[in-house]
């Protein structure tokens, strides 16, 4: 049929095959799709005033039409959408009334932005949720529009190659399967979640699996830098992560204000990380690309109680195909502040070969010098293997006496076992004293 609107006065309608209209519009109407039939609604689809959908077949909603509501599903009044069938919705989902998700398929495939709506606050529990389409820039994106929304319990995001935004709003995905997520991972191209502050993803786990947030943003210059958790055991737990795509600096956690061994933090961008329930320690993997972000080889928490970036102590990097990561193992949350960056951690150690005691002020001392040690031992001995000096000081230093007697000129052996927060230093070698 073509007319301008279909108006649904029957008690009760049964559609087991293909309608095509501009407006589909019921009116308190009771609507089934069985299985195997299909209703296409061209141009919009609106339940209104107590409605009833149960759709076990196969839903299709396009816009090809100029009225206000094109190609959009909206139920609304305590209208009532259930059934196990395929959504396909080629603009807005509109939820202000009661949707089940059963074990349906949502679709939303069209190629400009898409929007999950509620004027009235009701969040979306969707089943399994897939995001599809062929726009770009900002018609790549399917956008919460202040509301949540979930996948349930069975349920799965395939997100394709396509962003799924949500805004200043979160998406929780409570599956607890480790495969909950899908998405394309074809290099600069990839599926993600995009967030503003306070957004999140959030996912459950309850196994000891490696859980997968594909986070990225498009706002400013695109990019797709993911987050892996793997929980250090099968309790439950519920992880928030989110990408910024700015400056830590422009939420006050300032890069200048970081410990000493942190020689410098990524200006670029940094992430907001949180386990929200349960106890498990878990490894947290930050992947990067090294062009254009740069080599790395620290991890850094923001410590509110301190207001400075801590090094969150030894990392290990490695390497997948174009990108880079830095993970943390067995990291217990223990600050449960939610923003971390990469750092450049300052780690060499300068041990000088010669020094002259002569109290002229220039190199009296023999000074082992470095940023962040955590454990410190040196041991000096003569020649003839007699102790000279020990410290476990490493601002201190030798002044070329013992028993403040001055040691005489020549060749002395150092030995030095230090640790940082990322490196164990053992250390000897031989030292040159010049007195007066």
């Amino acid at each position: 049929m073509n007319a301008t609107t279909i108006v649904c006065l029957l008690t009760t309608l049964f559609i087991c095959s293909g309608l095509d209209s501009q407006i589909l519009s019921s009116n308190s109407s009771i609507i089934t799709i069985t299985n195997g039939g299909v209703l296409h609604s061209n141009g919009g689809m609106r339940l209104d005033n107590s409605s009833e959908l149960t759709n076990n077949g196969d839903l299709t909603i396009t816009k090809n039409s100029t009225l206000p509501e094109s190609g959009n599903f909206h139920f609304l009044n305590n209208s009532e959408v259930t059934g196990n069938g395929t959504y396909n919705i080629e603009q807005n989902w509109i939820n202000d009334a009661i949707f089940e998700g059963d074990n349906s398929l949502v679709i939303l495939y069209g190629n400009t932005q898409q929007f999950i709506i509620s004027n009235n606050s009701t969040i979306t529990e969707f089943n399994n949720l897939s995001l599809t389409g062929n726009g770009t820039g900002v018609n790549r994106r399917k956008t919460l529009l202040n509301v949540d929304a979930y996948c349930g319990a069975n349920g799965t995001l395939n997100l394709n190659n396509r962003e799924l935004h949500t805004s200043v709003n979160s998406f929780y995905v409570m599956n607890n399967a480790a495969n909950a997520i899908q998405h394309i991972n074809a290099f600069g191209n990839e599926g993600f979640v995009s967030s503003l502050n306070p957004g999140f993803l959030y996912r459950s786990t309850n196994t000891n699996s490696i859980f997968l947030f594909p986070v990225g943003s498009s706002d400013g210059t695109l990019r797709f830098r993911p987050v892996t958790i793997l929980p250090e055991n099968s309790t439950a737990n519920e992880y928030a992560v989110r990408f910024n795509n700015y400056s830590a600096d422009l939420d006050t956690y300032l890069l200048t204000q970081k410990e000493e061994d942190i020689e410098n933090a990524n200006n670029l961008y940094y992430h907001s990380i949180e386990r929200t329930s349960g106890v498990s320690a878990s490894s947290i993997r930050i992947h990067y690309l090294p062009s254009p972000d740069g080599e790395w080889n620290g991890m850094a928490n923001w410590d509110s109680s301190q207001d400075l970036w801590v090094n969150m102590g030894e990392t290990a990097s490695d390497v997948i195909p174009n990108y880079s990561y830095l993970e943390k193992a067995d990291w217990a949350f223990e600050n449960n502040f939610l923003p971390y960056l990469l750092i450049n951690v300052s780690e060499d150690l300068t041990i000088p070969n010669v020094f002259t005691p002569d109290n002229d002020g220039i190199n009296d001392l023999f000074q082992v010098t470095s940023k962040g040690l955590t454990e410190f031992n040196l041991t000096i001995v003569n020649r003839w293997g007699n102790v000279v000096y020990e410290s476990t000081n490493s601002d201190s230093g030798w002044d070329g006496t013992y028993n403040g007697v001055q040691c005489s000129d020549g060749t002395y052996f150092y030995i030095l076992n230090a640790k940082s927060k990322t490196k164990e230093y053992k250390k000897h070698g031989h030292l040159t004293l010049i007195g007066n």
